[in-house]
């Protein structure tokens, strides 16, 4: 497992090369990659640039985020036309030594029912993990777990470990290139146990995130958008969690993501140096 920086999931946006100075100054050996940033540098100069710039700093490569419009509400147009950049962004991801792409599945609708949903969502992407495949990527998808935001929803859809996995065979079945995006917040609101990670193969797990929920409410009363610094509070067993992730080989990044107010509100740098020393104090145990 390596320390990785995604500015982002701690609320704060930079520019890329920002991003990657904080991560180099922190003492994070991975970062999350900007496709953007790093698609204008292809486009302006060629891709060989842009994998030379990023070689320059001297980081490893954690994710590209799925661009894909592959949601309930996209429409099949604006799907297929996705798929053409997706296809731009992989090649640009995969010159760069990136292996890895994720996001997130929404855990309910209010049109579509379970059935419904699992057939608009397995097609979709199917295809997206095929594109990604020619390339050499990985899709890592999260499951949404707190009782509080399903709540929101008419109807329920997948939302915990062993619901994601099933998911994740449909939609890999062809390109086995599909994995789970492992959340300890999520892991923990979903009831879910060390045992249930001893049992993954590692070949499961894309990318983690960690962060820690809130004293004084339970897995069901756990709000979303308000979790804690990873190792702040103690809620969530994060050294079973990482021991779990560590006896099964898992070698990928390990991400903070804590939707915390005061880590918002901090100055960037102060944001990341909080960040990576927290990140160091779990990782140590």
């Amino acid at each position: 497992m390596f320390k990785n920086l995604n500015a982002g999931a701690l609320g704060h946006v930079i520019p890329f090369d920002q991003a990657c100075t904080l991560a180099k100054q922190f003492g994070f050996p991975g970062v999350d990659l900007d496709v953007n940033y790093l698609m204008r540098i292809a486009e302006e100069k060629s891709l060989q640039a842009a994998k030379e710039w990023f070689e320059q700093t001297g980081l490893r490569p954690g994710a590209i985020s799925l661009s894909a419009k592959w949601r309930e509400g996209d429409s099949d147009t604006a799907f297929e036309d996705s798929l053409t950049r997706l296809a731009n962004e992989a090649r640009l991801a995969a010159a760069l030594g990136c292996t890895r792409c994720v996001t997130w599945v929404l855990p309910g609708s209010n049109t579509l029912d379970f059935y419904r949903h699992w057939d608009f969502v397995v097609p979709r992407l199917r295809r997206v993990a095929s594109v990604l495949a020619e390339h050499g990527l990985r899709l890592g998808l999260e499951f949404i777990g707190p009782a509080t935001l399903r709540a929101r929803f008419k109807y329920d859809f997948v939302h915990t470990m062993d619901g994601m996995r099933a998911l994740i065979a449909a939609i890999g079945a062809d390109t086995r290139n599909v994995g789970l995006l492992l959340d300890c917040f999520h892991w923990y609101t979903a009831h879910a146990s060390v045992s249930d990670i001893e049992r993954l193969d590692p070949s499961e797990v894309v990318y983690v995130h960690v962060n820690d929920a809130t004293a004084g409410r339970g897995p069901d009363e756990q709000i979303d958008g308000e979790r804690q610094m990873v190792g702040a509070s103690g809620v969530i067993d994060i050294h079973g969690f990482l021991a779990a992730l560590r006896k099964i080989g898992y070698d990928g990044p390990v991400t903070v993501e804590p939707f915390n107010e005061a880590v918002r509100a901090m100055p960037v740098l102060e944001a990341v140096r909080v960040t990576s020393e927290a990140l160091d104090r779990v990782l140590s145990l």
